[in-house]
């Protein structure tokens, strides 16, 4: 058994959707018990990007999550069970989610919930995944229609489709006979995500570089590609899709694969990168300053080395300590706010930073209320020592009361940042024209600026 139970919550921590593969007392504590003491764990962290994706739950369980828009999606074990195991379902199960119903929220959710249902039986069986191949689950769970989405919302009755699901006769489970197009076109999206670690001297302490090969593939009849990379052999930790023929890429390190109809994911693989003289795809410089009580953080953000490409989608987070209070902010460029959710932080948004600018930057101001020390506790804004406060409080050192890091988000749309490339891609057993598209993008992945 993989998995006892599986929940897909808000961003509140409140259950949309629940499916369950264990006895009724086990189900009803996952529902009343770990899942309250899950959603106090989120509330207590400063957002929900910096929850542990594994965490002990009070009650000899293990509360494993992903976090995709504003949905978590949690799987509860309570036996011996490899963490990726529950993440690669997780992410399955979303994956198959967003081809059947598109864009993802708790109302997209409620008003699909008998096709949420379908997919989990299907796609989970006595706790154990089956399969998340959205291939073969289109022969199993009808995509839902217009109609049937209104009969179920108006009289709260599952609907079945007339149309049965095609039985899969072909020898390869993952694509069917018989597929037509009008037109044949095959894309591929080099997704890379960069994890960085920059100390306060701007230098890197850590540099690595994960990516994803997403597929579009809408080809008539069976036809057999080879994928062809400019440097393969830089790839290590490499995951291929089912049909990817290992022995070729094992011999060739050419990707040959017959693909499955629609969207899917080919592969992911990791690239191993040295920190010396590395350039970024943009630069983020941090400091921060303190005077007694008063603190000021000062950013400056602009476009690195990513052959002229424009920085899109900039995001700069900055936690800031719980005795934070009287938090301005000044920035002439793009949008910032605070938000108070769990701990106060600073978002701060630019819409692109094109290569050559000046840049951008922040500046952030706030005070502590208090700073303690094992012998008395002093007041931030008058400066008096009250040892009777600090005998019955914690104490809290000045490091502990001030920020200590900026968190990055960006994309740059046309840039590979481990330079992997597809060289070529040629087509078998079929004779019609191919229409061919290749696209890179780099994001950040966890991208740490320290000050």
């Amino acid at each position: 058994m993989t998995v006892d139970s599986l929940f897909i919550l808000n961003n509140a921590g409140a259950p949309i959707i629940q499916k369950h593969w264990c006895d009724d007392l086990s189900t009803r504590r996952a529902a009343l018990v770990v899942v309250p003491a899950f959603t106090r764990y989120l509330q207590s962290v400063a957002s929900l990007g910096d929850a542990e994706p594994v965490w002990s739950s009070p009650q000899d369980t293990v509360c494993i999550h992903i976090q995709r828009g504003d949905l978590i999606y949690l799987g509860i074990v309570s036996r011996e069970v490899a963490p990726l195991e529950v993440l690669e379902l997780l992410e399955g199960v979303v994956q198959a989610l967003l081809e059947y119903i598109g864009q993802l929220s708790e109302l997209t959710l409620k008003e699909n919930f008998t096709t949420v249902y379908q997919l989990l039986s299907e796609m989970v069986d006595s706790g154990s995944a089956v399969t998340t191949d959205t291939s073969v689950l289109r022969g199993l769970v009808p995509v839902p229609s217009l109609v049937n989405r209104v009969i179920e919302n108006v009289s709260g009755i599952g609907m079945r489709s007339d149309a049965k699901p095609d039985v899969n006769t072909s020898s390869i489970p993952w694509r069917p006979q018989g597929i037509r197009h009008s037109s044949n076109e095959f894309f591929v999206d080099i997704v890379e995500k960069i994890d960085a670690i920059v100390d306060a001297r701007g230098s890197l302490v850590s540099y690595d570089v994960s990516g994803d090969i997403a597929c579009k593939s809408r080809l008539t009849g069976m036809p057999d590609l080879l994928l062809i990379m400019n440097r393969p052999e830089i790839m290590d930790d490499v995951s291929f899709h089912p049909c990817v023929r290992l022995t070729k890429w094992e011999s060739e390190k050419s990707i040959g694969f017959v693909p499955p109809d629609g969207n899917f994911k080919l592969g992911s693989f990791h690239v191993s990168m040295d920190t010396t003289n590395r350039s970024l795809p943009i630069y983020v410089h941090a400091k921060c300053m303190r005077q007694e009580s008063a603190h000021t953080i000062e950013i400056a953000a602009e476009a690195g080395q990513c052959g002229g490409k424009s920085v899109e989608k900039v995001q700069v987070r900055v936690p800031l300590p719980a005795q934070a209070y009287n938090i301005r902010v000044q920035s002439k460029v793009g949008t910032y706010k605070v938000a108070n959710s769990r701990l106060p932080q600073v978002e701060w948004s630019v819409k692109s930073l094109k290569a050559g600018d000046r840049g951008a930057r922040l500046v952030i101001q706030y005070l502590v209320r208090s700073v303690a020390s094992n012998n008395g506790v002093t007041n931030g804004s008058t400066g008096r020592s009250s040892p009777a406060v600090a005998a019955s409080s914690p104490a809290v050192t000045t490091a502990e009361q001030a920020a200590s890091a900026a968190f990055v988000d960006f994309e740059v749309a046309g840039f590979s940042a481990s330079s992997l490339k597809v060289e070529s891609l040629k087509m078998f057993r079929e004779a019609y024209k191919l229409f061919k598209g290749v696209r890179y993008v780099t994001k950040a992945g966890s991208f740490q600026v320290r000050f």
